[in-house]
């Protein structure tokens, strides 16, 4: 029975992909999800219980699977050394902001989602658990000695920013880079470095 519940999950987040990039996310209906996925509407509310829910699933499954297991584990990570780890960190979170698909659902999620009470609702199931993971994360290794961070919310914010700054200027915006995993390594070296000069007790990488 769980193996048919995973496939059908499946089947509806590739569905409502495809209609999201379709429709963009303001005109995508669960009805129209519904039917394309051949399912009814209750059964659809069943596995997703609001359009921004699942359209963050798809987002998830797109762009996120790759970043998720460092997510997963770094709040306990907060007494090893911080230079690995957010250098891992760093590789995961470039890798998935890269994929090709990464530029088709940021141009949909800046352009179809204008509606201010969606995009709050998308941010909170986002970006703003990105950030309280890596506060976590910040705060605790803080507490073990390993960093100094007096406001973890905005360094965790800063930290995504570094991530994300050979990328975002780097190249054309709205087209995903073309990054060998070396390239992909040194830009988040690069990031981390800059991280630890402000927020290190002591030199955590090497170049």
């Amino acid at each position: 029975m769980r193996l048919r519940t995973e496939a059908r999950r499946e089947t509806i987040l590739e569905v409502a992909a495809g209609v999201f990039m379709e429709l963009g996310y303001g005109k995508a209906s669960m009805a129209e999800i519904a039917v394309r996925a051949g399912c009814s509407k209750p059964t659809l509310y069943g596995y997703f219980p609001s359009k921004e829910e699942l359209f963050m699933s798809v987002v998830h499954q797109r762009l996120g699977s790759e970043a998720e297991p460092i997510f997963l584990e770094l709040p306990t990570l907060g007494d090893e050394e911080p230079g690995p780890v957010l250098t891992r960190l760093g590789e995961c979170f470039i890798n998935a902001i890269t994929l090709p698909e990464a530029p088709a659902f940021k141009r949909l999620i800046m352009t179809t989602m204008t509606d201010r009470a969606d995009a709050e609702r998308c941010w909170e199931l986002g970006n703003k658990q990105a950030v309280q993971i890596i506060e976590a994360y910040l705060q605790a290794a803080t507490q073990a000695g390993r960093l100094k961070v007096k406001n973890p919310r905005v360094a965790a914010q800063q930290m995504l920013s570094l991530f994300e700054a050979e990328i975002n200027w780097g190249g054309p915006i709205g087209f995903a880079p073309n990054l060998t995993p070396e390239m992909i390594h040194q830009a988040s070296t690069h990031a981390v470095e800059v991280f630890l000069a402000a927020y290190g007790v002591a030199r955590q990488i090497e170049d």
